[in-house]
């Protein structure tokens, strides 16, 4: 009568591992979600991400022109990978307000950090434009 319980036990141990398993490789097979441009949360994402893949002309794309931005951008941090969240959206006429959750990745799976950054953005003809000192650049002048 002793084995029975650990046969269950051993039974419900197995499946909870092969539900882990799956649940790992639909994580890492999903894609990136679809970002609008014609959306601030869209706009500010698809910025921080030309960034970072070294596209500046399709960065300052999406800033202000009063920022005096061209590409390419020099003398700025360039962080390797990151993963961008979004804490919140506040639309008011022809601004808005996007507060980001980055998190910075390093070479190892505990070489990363994590920080909060606002974004303020202008309405422009063709969506949003990003105004103010927008991480990671900052200052163009």
């Amino acid at each position: 009568m002793r084995a029975r319980p650990s046969l269950v036990l051993a039974i419900i141990t197995g499946l909870v591992v092969v539900l882990a398993v799956i649940a790992g490789v639909l994580t890492t097979r999903r894609g990136p979600p679809a970002l609008d441009a014609t959306t601030p949360e869209g706009t500010v994402q698809l910025f921080v991400l030309a960034f970072i893949e070294g596209e500046d002309e399709s960065a300052v794309a999406f800033l202000d022109p009063d920022l005096g931005c061209t590409a390419p951008l020099r003398e700025v941090y360039r962080p390797t990978r990151v993963s961008l969240a979004v804490v919140s959206t506040r639309t008011s006429g022809q601004h808005a307000d996007v507060v980001l959750d980055v998190t910075e990745y390093d070479n190892g799976p505990f070489d990363s950090w994590s920080h909060r950054e606002a974004y303020d953005l202008v309405r422009a003809d063709s969506g949003w434009l990003i105004t103010g000192n927008p991480w990671p650049i900052y200052s163009c002048r």
